[in-house]
């Protein structure tokens, strides 16, 4: 019985290691891709000085080698001008509107990589991304669904907006990343049993949240859930809200950072100054909750005020006080958010901010479009049809896939929490921001997690669905009644 038992043991590692041949193989198609991309040979032009370089490739030439431009590329770029050619106190707008994080990080690898930063850039983070995805499958399959994960590891590898975006210039890809290696340290942390008050896996995780708040700051508000969920599943409640408190410290460290910098160049404590004008965009009588419309709201206060970190307060305040001023017209604008947010990348219900995104430039249905026919078929009435169907039915997975680990109980339920927690929190910034389907990025692995197991469930017999037995194995992880593991797995 035991030599059964090391057997399929060792049946089990060889198939858990070969699924991360996935991302190698993917990681393998990208660097091929990255080497292919041609663009203006910016460090040339600049005779060798990297400022001078980055200033021409700012002038009109927004083709660089061997990346593409993200959403925001230029902007970046241009952040990370002025800290080449200011350094980290530069005050370039660019690094006081948006946060400066992911402009400093471009810069540490242009210091180390010079002629070759573009390369370097799309190759880190593609290798990060690699390397994320492979560490989640990896511990995915050593839980309960772990006849899900070659269906996971598919899917967050090949899916060509998410995976893609590693190549190109854009916080997105990192953070997504670094994400996934959070939920996949604590699961590493359950399935040794520590329970040591600080240990390897949360101070890991908590330094991959404070990166990732360094290039997006929302992230912080989803560290704050993420490690209250950790914290009660492993401790009592006053052990759990010391544990929040010290990954929380930790994970604050770098967007604090960010603070200190604009305190010291501007004079004011603030990671970054478009907060208020993204909110007002989405806001006001004529708003449609997208960008476009004629949003805004009145504020006379944050017009007249010249300081730019003060206005932005001002206008936060002035959009809130406008919801709770117009509570039906706000419930309107928030409706109309979250189909932007789950909208399409393009097509008749698309609305955003995704317009250099690799799978849509690429995409076949792209081309229909620019013909008179292909735009009367994609933007109609079958476009419509087709695009909400895509919505109803991304939703109807991803909370199906939820509720079928909730159901389960265990490590498997706390996944299930964790993964829509991310989805939830991350949905509810674009609602009281602006609409836009590039917002949903950051969440995409964890969302995709959940709409793949609800997906593929409808095509597997329930007593195939799941592995182990959750009556007869007693999970000692767990201290949080709400993640005891059940007795519904099938018979």
């Amino acid at each position: 019985m035991a030599r059964k038992s090391e057997a399929l043991q060792k049946m089990r590692d060889q198939k858990r290691k070969r699924l991360l041949w996935i991302p190698l193989f993917v990681l393998f198609v990208k660097v091929l891709v990255i080497f292919r991309i041609q663009g203006f040979d910016w460090y040339e032009a600049g005779s060798g000085n990297v400022g001078a370089g980055l200033n021409l490739l700012l002038e009109g030439k927004f083709i660089p080698p061997n990346a593409w431009l993200g959403a925001d590329g230029e902007n970046y770029i241009e952040g990370l001008a002025g800290i080449v050619n200011d350094g980290l106190y530069s005050k370039e707008d660019k690094l006081s509107y948006w946060p400066a994080g992911y402009p400093i990080l471009m810069f540490l690898v242009l210091s180390i990589f010079k002629s070759y930063f573009f390369l370097f850039l799309a190759l880190i983070q593609s290798i990060l991304y690699a390397v994320a995805c492979g560490f989640m499958v990896d511990e995915l399959y050593r839980t309960r669904i772990r006849n899900f994960a070659l269906l996971i590891a598919l899917l967050i590898n090949f899916n060509p907006t998410l995976s893609l975006n590693s190549i190109s210039v854009g916080y997105e890809s990192p953070v997504v990343s670094l994400s996934l290696i959070a939920v996949a340290l604590m699961l590493k942390n359950f399935r040794r049993n520590r329970s040591r008050f600080v240990n390897r896996e949360s101070l890991l995780a908590a330094v991959c949240f404070s990166l990732a708040s360094f290039m997006q700051p929302r992230l912080i508000l989803i560290a704050i859930f993420f490690f209250l969920i950790w914290g009660l599943v492993q401790f009592r409640l006053r052990l759990a809200l010391l544990f929040v408190v010290y990954t929380c410290l930790l994970s604050f460290v770098l967007p604090g950072a960010l603070a200190v910098r604009n305190q010291v160049t501007h004079g004011h404590l603030a990671i970054s100054t478009n907060l208020g004008v993204t909110m007002n965009l989405g806001a006001g009588s004529n708003a449609t909750g997208g960008y476009g419309g004629g949003g805004g709201v009145d504020c006379p206060r944050a017009d007249s005020e010249s300081n730019t970190f003060v206005s932005d307060q001002v206008r936060v305040r002035c959009v809130v006080d406008w919801y709770l001023e117009n509570p039906a017209k706000a419930m309107v604008l928030f409706w109309n958010k979250s189909r932007y947010f789950w909208s399409p990348w393009f097509g008749s219900e698309a609305n955003g901010t995704m317009a250099r995104n690799p799978w849509k430039i690429n995409h076949p249905f792209n081309e229909t479009i620019k013909t008179q026919e292909g735009a009367n078929l994609v933007l109609g009435s079958f476009g419509k049809f087709t695009s909400w169907t895509w919505m109803i039915s991304n939703l109807t997975f991803l909370f199906y896939g939820f509720f079928l680990l909730w159901k389960l109980g265990g490590e498997e339920r706390i996944i299930g929490i964790v993964a829509v927690t991310f989805v939830g929190l991350n949905w509810m910034t674009s609602i009281l921001t602006i609409g836009d389907h590039r917002f949903r990025i950051p969440s995409m692995g964890l969302s995709l997690l959940l709409q793949g197991i609800g997906f593929a469930s409808l095509f597997i017999k329930k007593r195939n669905r799941f592995t182990g037995s959750s009556a007869k194995v007693e999970w000692q992880g767990v201290r949080w009644k709400a993640s005891a593991r059940t007795d519904n797995l099938p018979s």
